[in-house]
């Protein structure tokens, strides 16, 4: 049993089965009251990204744009484990170090809402792997997008 099994709460009621009717997937990091990431990501290619998700987090300029659809398929990709069994909130009752509020969100092409909410601290466990692993590849996939943004806006 993990760490977290232990503050489960009831299993949300679903009718989503897996990540295939997803539609936009969103991903909100804070760490001590900042909002240290913001991510979106929709299946007709657009995208909205905010900061780099370290607690020390700098970058607050949220772009906004549209690229071809690889990122949102990159990340959709690893989203089932969570939307089958980590829906709900969650919290680590012993948690150390700075807060950290996490949510990852997701919307289906039917309007349906599913979010997988998360407290814990800097020096805590934090989620369990599945729910790292959708956050991760967010950032992955949107890095070079984001990183064409950041040099097109200080260009600009």
């Amino acid at each position: 049993m993990g760490f977290f099994d232990r503050f489960k709460s009831k299993p949300a009621a679903t009718t989503v089965s897996s990540a295939d009717s997803v539609a936009r997937i969103m991903v909100v990091l804070e760490c001590d009251g900042d909002q240290v990431l913001f991510i979106l990501l929709v299946d007709d290619g657009t995208i909205n990204r905010m900061g780099t998700g370290k607690e020390d987090n700098r970058e607050l300029d949220l772009y906004i744009g549209v690229s071809d659809i690889d990122a949102f398929q990159a990340v959709r990709s690893v989203c089932g484990p969570v939307i089958d069994d980590w829906i709900g909130g969650f919290g680590d009752p012993n948690a150390e170090g700075k807060t950290c509020k996490l949510l990852v969100g997701f919307q289906t092409s039917a309007g349906e809402e599913l979010l997988s909410q998360w407290e814990y601290g800097t020096e805590s466990k934090g989620p369990p792997s599945e729910v790292i692993t959708v956050v991760k590849q967010a950032v992955q996939a949107t890095a070079d997008w984001y990183e064409e943004q950041k040099a097109l806006s200080a260009g600009g």
